[in-house]
């Protein structure tokens, strides 16, 4: 999940000479060399574990029916690939982008790819919400109501529309103010869905609580379990979104009330670790479902143990076979 770039800032700036000359020096923003040094680390860390975690929850939605809810793991699935792309391209594309190499080519494929994956973060993170809100309502006749065909379709869309909108506002102005509203007023309606959810988590455990019938307690008993803690996985997923996320929203506001230029040359200095905390936000997530999820961290642990244990068969086959080689 990722975010945007100097572009957010220089935008908001005012056609001042002096703030303007900051803006287009890399330096001054970084102030000095110890901070590129330091951003660069922090980006190349996280490019690495969040390219190994984000595949690891790619294969093991893939084998695995880690929340036993295929409907909220497709979720899952698609979001990592997202922040796969993030990893892969828009972490090392940045550093380049801070250390001065990078080509205006590339730089606006930086910029769209950023887009693209917070477009499609902000989108999934507003579905799962919609849908943990609709699970928790219907119980085990959710997947009566919402068939697979529908999270499939919401998927599709939500990449389609997040494309088209990332590609357009990484080159106009305009798309891109109106992205970024779409953006703030996401970010506003997500806790109000999650506040209508624990408010139906508190409904049910007590209509559940009243049920007569053993065996329809213990089924109805199991899936608001089940669905429960689907719900607090995601709420931490979502948590360290908002943490990630919400520097990014409020630092540009300094850009647009009467403050000192210089508050706003400190504001803009911020952006760069701004930005990457924002871009971190992408490594994080396998491990909150590592954290979070038991089933999620067995099926993972199966898959590291399998990973090895095939290794060391590898290497004590290689090690035979090299001694067989020696004696003849």
């Amino acid at each position: 999940m990722v975010h945007s770039n100097y572009s957010i800032s220089e935008a908001m700036l005012n056609d001042t000479t002096s703030i303007s000359s900051v803006a287009n020096s890399k330096w001054t923003l970084l102030s000095s060399r110890w901070q590129l040094d330091a951003l660069t680390t922090i980006l190349s860390v996280a490019s690495f574990v969040g390219i190994i975690g984000n595949v690891l929850v790619c294969f093991v939605v893939s084998k695995f029916r880690f929340l036993g809810r295929p409907k909220a793991e497709l979720f899952i699935a698609s979001l990592a690939v997202a922040d796969l792309m993030v990893c892969v391209c828009a972490q090392p594309l940045y550093i380049a982008f801070l250390r001065g190499v990078l080509p205006d080519r590339l730089n606006k494929i930086r910029k769209a790819i950023t887009w693209i994956s917070t477009l499609v973060s902000v989108n999934h993170l507003f579905a799962i919400s919609i849908e943990r809100f609709l699970s928790l309502y219907f119980l085990h006749r959710y997947t009566l109501f919402i068939p697979d065909y529908v999270i499939w379709s919401a998927v599709l869309v939500t990449w389609l529309v997040s494309m088209a909108f990332g590609a357009s506002s990484a080159t106009f102005r305009i798309a891109r103010i109106s992205s970024q509203y779409f953006v703030v007023t996401i970010l506003v309606v997500i806790p109000i869905l999650y506040t209508g959810t624990f408010y139906l988590v508190r409904f049910q455990r007590k209509r559940i609580s009243k049920q007569v019938s053993t065996k329809k307690f213990s089924s109805s008993q199991r899936s608001f379990r089940r669905q429960r803690n689907i719900l607090y996985m995601i709420v931490v997923v979502v948590g360290a979104f908002y943490l990630c996320f919400i520097p990014l929203v409020i630092v540009p506001f300094f850009f647009s009330i009467r403050v000192s230029t210089a508050v706003r040359l400190k504001a803009l200095r911020a952006f760069p670790w701004i930005n990457t905390l924002a871009l971190c936000n992408s490594s994080l997530n396998p491990y909150l479902y590592y954290w979070r999820s038991y089933r999620f961290r067995l099926a993972m642990e199966f898959i590291l143990r399998r990973l090895f244990e095939k290794k060391w068969e590898l290497k004590t086959e290689i090690s035979a076979n090299q001694g067989k080689v020696r004696h003849e």
